[in-house]
């Protein structure tokens, strides 16, 4: 009979400074040596039953880098927002000193080195967010969307045809624009790619995540940051996010070319986004992005996600 393995864990709550609050994620932490079978580390994302589960390689030193493994409670995912926001923020927090403004580090995923920064006054971590933006050929007409799985009463209050974007291959959202935040608190369902008049662009989109990103424009603040509300829905309407770091990197860059096509500067294009999410569900978010574009061709430089976090509970995890 194999020796029983007993791992430290902690949950978060991300993108939010409150506690029951935000994104739930639990964090398993294996220590220098210790090794998991995939199939492992699906139980134990099984066991937590949050959106995503991580575990963070810890090294020997204090590492300028670690790896982490990102899995839902069915699959293993290369990158997600939320989990390597919250992966920063603890590793940072954990590794800062009084004397740190802001710490600069990497966090190794299947996707690849994702470098993050930590800002210690502001308890916030920011991460470059990979990106192979695309913009589907298909545009969703608010009677398509009708046919498609978002009720009449939402989609006949849809401004405009609603694009659909992908930030990297297989994580892709349709941008569903409403004009006030009383319509965003009724919005139920989401679309079913299956049932729409046309086809969404491989391999972007290979039956793989299709979310509805309901949002509204608050507009701008004093210093230009775009305010947003929004919601993500998707599984045909069954399953409602509460913070989409990915749904949210999307719609920024999206947004950030409406903008840039509406009058940006020669020299560079810089959008900044306060977005709010999962209030109308009781587990408000604040999340935080930044878009660099190319102000001759809209082509993508940066995308920047930002976001805070809060410890929960902490104990130890026995397989």
């Amino acid at each position: 009979m194999s020796a029983q393995i007993r791992l430290p864990y902690v949950t978060l709550d991300v993108f939010t400074t409150k506690r029951m609050a935000g994104n739930p994620l639990g964090v398993v932490r294996l220590p220098p040596g210790q090794c998991l079978t995939q199939e492992q580390k699906q139980y134990i994302a099984r066991e937590f039953n949050y959106s995503e589960t991580i575990f963070i390689h810890e090294t020997e030193d204090e590492a300028t880098e670690h790896r982490i493994d990102i899995f839902m409670t069915n699959a293993e995912l290369p990158f997600a927002g939320h989990p390597t926001i919250g992966a920063a923020w603890l590793l940072a927090g954990s590794q800062s000193s009084n004397y740190e403004s802001s710490i600069k580090r990497q966090i190794i995923t299947k996707a690849g080195p994702i470098p993050y920064q930590f800002d210690t006054s502001r308890k916030m971590a920011f991460i470059d967010v990979p990106h192979d933006v695309h913009v589907h050929k298909h545009e969703v007409s608010p009677e398509e969307a009708t046919e498609s799985g978002i009720p009449i009463s939402v989609t006949e209050k849809i401004l405009g045809p609603s694009s659909v974007v992908s930030i990297v291959k297989g994580l892709t959202f349709v941008m569903v624009e409403l004009p006030s935040n009383d319509i965003l608190s009724t919005v139920s369902g989401s679309v079913h790619a299956k049932k729409l008049r046309g086809s969404l662009d491989r391999p972007w989109y290979n039956e793989n995540l299709l979310g509805t990103w309901y949002f509204v424009n608050n507009g701008p603040k004093e210093d230009g940051t775009v305010q947003i509300s929004s919601r993500m829905v998707t599984n045909n309407g069954s399953l409602e996010d509460p913070a989409t770091g990915s749904a949210a990197s999307a719609f920024s860059v999206y947004f950030a070319r409406r903008l840039l096509a509406d009058g940006g500067k020669d020299d560079s294009f810089i959008a900044s986004f306060d977005i709010t999410q999962g209030a109308d569900m009781g587990r408000p978010s604040k999340i935080s992005t930044e878009v660099e574009l190319d102000p001759k061709t809209a082509a993508v430089k940066r995308v920047v996600l930002g976001g805070s976090a809060v410890q929960v509970m902490e104990g130890y995890i026995t397989i």
